[in-house]
């Protein structure tokens, strides 16, 4: 059964960079609770009036802030600085959560060249971002898990779309297919990159190790506006497996997370770009641009504004291609927007702003990824646990009635479920043998026989 979702996006705001500082530049963003506000810069009577959009949750780390020791930002007494822990509490654990409850999950960041996006996600120093937060908090899950019956497989692969693309940040660049790695789709697997390396992790310390080597082999370059720019969107998949027990029965369910770091939007005249970075950004304009589209046919679908049978148009880059399922999908999605509060970026803000109000709107149909099977699997170890429970509780039924109930929707379950697992040829092979016992029950009807020809025995 699907869930209707809608998209959920929250805004963060950053401290000034040196080259604003510079530049004079004032601040020209607010919050205000789950409000973004933007001032006018302009002395255009018309553009006066700021410009305010409402979203999950807007997070302002420009200022107010303590540096302690260890080189975490942690918020000053009194002020609303947003850290790396809230902004995790506030959308990590949500993704993480819907993992655990069996749905393909998807953040990613978005916003200008130098805006912050690395830092949320991955983050600097003592200051850890969204993702090996995220990493380590699914192995303490794993490790607090009392259930004897359920056990986990998580697996991690990390790939970069670069000028169109996409590459295995887990191969050496020596032995990666120059053309990439090819996206395809299948009715089973949905959306998928074939070829790309998966390794199987049991640790924090494993899956960290796997992190750090794709971030090493990531291309990043210097710009006049960001010295360690992006150059392409980063994707890092985990595809977490809960493995069930029941009954000498086993099930499984499957939550691909998906963590993307996209690159930043960005004018040459900016960053300065030349060379091989001027045609990187490019590529990275025109499929964040592609993005942009898809997002506006899908926020017209939610609000009944496109046209009938109108064709989102996902195949116009590999990044919408890859982000199909996470857009419009069966995927439950969450996008941080991050801005810049310099009056010198009020154009690349509003801009910002106004993508991630279309994207709210944007509906997912959430499906939990389990086959019939393992639903009553896990449906089966649901009435154990209760049955076992009601004998150590109050709960446990005296006159025997209430057990007995009980055992009978067990073995319901378990009669379905050994039905289920049965091949096709196991189910012929029980209606040939059923074909044969009534054949034998009939007897030879080639010898004389009487046949009773009325229903009622009595009437013959």
């Amino acid at each position: 059964m699907s869930e209707e979702v809608s998209v959920v996006v929250g805004i963060r705001v950053r401290p000034f960079s040196e080259r604003e500082k510079k530049l004079g530049a004032t601040c020209c963003v607010e919050t205000d609770g789950n409000t973004t506000i933007l001032q006018a810069v302009d002395d255009d009577p018309k553009a006066r009036e700021p410009k305010k959009f409402t979203f999950d949750a807007s997070f302002w780390s420009h200022d107010g802030f303590d540096e302690l020791p260890s080189g975490y930002l942690r918020a000053a007494p009194g002020s609303k600085y947003a850290d790396q822990q809230l902004v995790f509490d506030t959308f990590g654990k949500q993704v993480l959560q819907n993992a655990w409850d069996g749905y393909h999950c998807c953040l990613f960041a978005y916003g200008q060249t130098g805006a912050g996006k690395s830092y949320s996600m991955v983050g600097y120093g003592a200051n850890r971002g969204i993702v090996p937060i995220s990493c380590q908090e699914i192995f303490r899950r794993i490790e607090n898990s009392q259930d004897a019956d359920l056990t986990f497989e998580v697996s991690a692969s990390m790939v970069e779309i670069y000028n169109e693309q996409v590459q295995d940040l887990l191969v050496p660049a020596k032995s990666r297919p120059k053309k990439g790695l090819e996206i395809r789709e299948s009715q089973q697997l949905g959306i998928y990159i074939a070829g790309v390396v998966k390794r199987p992790v049991d640790s924090y310390p494993a899956i960290e190790a796997v992190m750090e080597e794709g971030t090493e082999n990531r291309t990043i370059g210097a710009t006049l506006m960001n010295a360690t720019s992006s150059r392409a969107h980063t994707v890092i998949t985990i595809e977490f497996k809960q493995v069930s027990k029941a009954s000498g029965h086993s099930g499984v369910k499957v939550s691909l997370i998906n963590l993307v770091d996209l690159a930043g939007s960005e004018k040459a005249g900016q960053t300065g770009a030349s060379g091989d970075r001027l045609k990187e950004g490019c590529a990275i304009n025109k499929s964040l641009s592609a993005l942009g589209n898809v997002i506006e046919k899908l926020a017209d679908k939610a609000t009944g504004k496109a046209k009938l049978n109108a064709v989102v148009p996902y195949r116009d880059s590999k990044l919408t291609r890859l982000l199909q399922n996470a857009l419009g999908g069966s995927s439950k999605t969450v996008m941080i927007c991050a801005i810049s509060p310099a009056s010198s970026n009020h154009e690349e803000t509003l801009s910002t702003l106004r993508y991630a109000d279309r994207a709210k709107r944007i509906k997912n149909s959430a499906t939990v990824n389990e086959n019939p099977q393992d639903k009553l699997i896990r449906q089966l170890r649901e009435e154990n646990a209760k049955l076992k429970a009601m004998f150590g509780s109050d709960e446990s039924p005296t006159d025997g009635e209430g057990l007995a109930q009980k055992q009978a929707e067990i073995a319901a379950l378990e009669e379905a479920l050994n039905e289920m697992q049965k091949s096709f040829a196991q189910r012929m092979e029980e209606s040939q043998q059923a074909s044969k016992k009534r054949d034998v029950e009939k007897g030879d009807l080639s010898l004389p026989h009487i046949s009773n020809l009325n229903e009622d025995d009595l009437l013959t």
